[in-house]
């Protein structure tokens, strides 16, 4: 259903798209622009991954996965995310299973076919192997999200090792890709050190990976970062001064990083403050400003195509909508719009771009990681809309970067290739 909600922020309203969810934590837009939401359940293996539809209702695709409620750290522990992913496959992140259940979806119709289990489900196993790289009885594995580079390889962000394991392709062999340092407590509460938990880790243009990560009890504020991630696993913090982060999106046409902060922790009420939820925009400059706020604790959120951005709300069940947060493209810009089709694509992709002045353009093809795979030089061209197009057919399934440059800049847009 919807709900327009007005008055709650104070440059923005928002719309409730969806209510009345499980727990909705992980939020992802997959190739084909359709919203996929995982509810982490309320402990009754009752977690769950549906496509949104426009009007609020939700198409279940995955049922009864394994959910239940931890008694020590007293919270509902279920599914996290989904990661779409080329040839109708569908990972889901779950810690009750121990890594990532994989769905295959070929042939399944949303809303026509009988809703998946995790029987039907193969599993990219990660808590063994984490626990094997622990001291003994220290054990703790929690596969939060993940991402698969062009090759096939897994990189699992697990917010229990405090680390990223790489998982190869077709061998399954597993290594520590990099782990986050403890970070000192600055309050007079709680240990000396606290965890730096990673949360979101999500693709670099030009290589390596960005994550983003919440900070361990007492959870102080501006302890958080975005961290930079080289392809050997060397890691850097490129963001400071953040709090609680559990997700991360990147406008590769503008460079600009949008943070989610779950919430604040307010030690006189011993738990987190209402409607301290936050979307931060972080420039390459490292300036940033707040484009969402004063809603309740958030785990996740999307950006879609247009620019629009949805966050879930845990507690009330609920999906956010914000029109309109990744702002307009500036004057000075020549290109003003892109878009690819097909997408999922096989032999090739069309480029679609919009100019407002003359310019020379050039179209580039990058693998996942951001090396360079093809140029074309289009030349000079006026004002008004062009395509062109890119081959596929040579490269393997995966994920790759369509890139058209002007003398402005550069924009980007990710290609599924099937």
């Amino acid at each position: 259903m919807f709900l327009l909600v007005t008055g709650l922020l104070s440059a923005q309203s928002f719309t409730v798209v969806a209510d009345s969810l499980r727990l909705p934590n992980g939020l992802e837009f997959d190739a084909q622009g359709r919203l996929w939401v995982t509810e982490s359940g309320y402990g009754f293996d009752d977690g769950a991954v549906s496509i949104v539809q426009p009007n609020g209702d939700l198409l279940p695709v995955v049922v009864n996965l394994a959910a239940f409620y931890d008694t020590t750290s007293q919270e509902n522990v279920g599914p996290w995310h989904t990661a779409a992913l080329p040839g109708n496959q569908l990972g889901v992140l779950s810690p009750v299973d121990g890594g990532i259940l994989l769905f295959d979806l070929g042939g399944f119709i949303p809303g026509v076919s009988q809703p998946l289990t995790a029987a039907s489900a193969t599993t990219v196993p990660i808590a063994d192997f984490v626990f094997q790289n622990q001291p003994p009885g220290m054990g703790d594995s929690n596969p939060y999200t993940a991402l698969q580079d062009a090759n096939g390889n897994w990189f699992v962000a697990d917010a229990g090792f405090n680390g990223i394991v790489k998982v190869e392709a077709g061998s399954g062999q597993r290594s520590v890709f990099c782990k986050f340092d403890p970070i000192a407590n600055p309050l007079p509460i709680g240990p000396p050190v606290i965890d730096a938990v990673p949360t979101r880790i999500i693709a670099k243009p030009g290589g390596g990976y960005y994550v983003c990560n919440l900070t361990g009890f007492p959870f102080p504020e501006g302890a958080a970062s975005v961290f930079e991630v080289s392809e050997n696993g060397t890691v850097s913090a490129l963001h400071t001064g953040l709090t609680m982060l559990t997700d991360l999106v990147l406008d590769a046409a503008t460079g600009n990083l949008y943070a989610l902060q779950i919430g604040t922790f307010d030690l006189s009420i011993f738990n987190f403050a209402p409607n301290s939820a936050k979307v931060w925009r972080i420039h390459p400059d490292g300036s940033k400003e707040i484009v969402a706020e004063n809603f309740d604790l958030a785990p996740g959120m999307a950006i879609d195509g247009q620019g629009i951005l949805y966050v879930s709300e845990l507690a009330s069940g609920r999906i956010l909508r914000f029109d309109g947060v990744t702002g307009a493209h500036s004057p000075a810009d020549e290109l003003i719009a892109l878009s690819l089709s097909p997408n999922p694509a096989n032999t090739f992709v069309r480029v679609h771009f919009t100019l407002d002045a003359e310019t020379p353009v050039t179209l580039r093809l990058l693998d996942a990681r951001g090396a360079l795979l093809q140029t074309r030089n289009l030349g000079r061209l006026g004002s008004g809309l062009h395509e062109s197009e890119l081959e596929l057919s040579q490269y393997p399934a995966g994920l790759y970067w369509a890139e058209v440059r002007t003398v402005s800049g550069t924009k980007t847009m990710q290609v599924v290739k099937y």
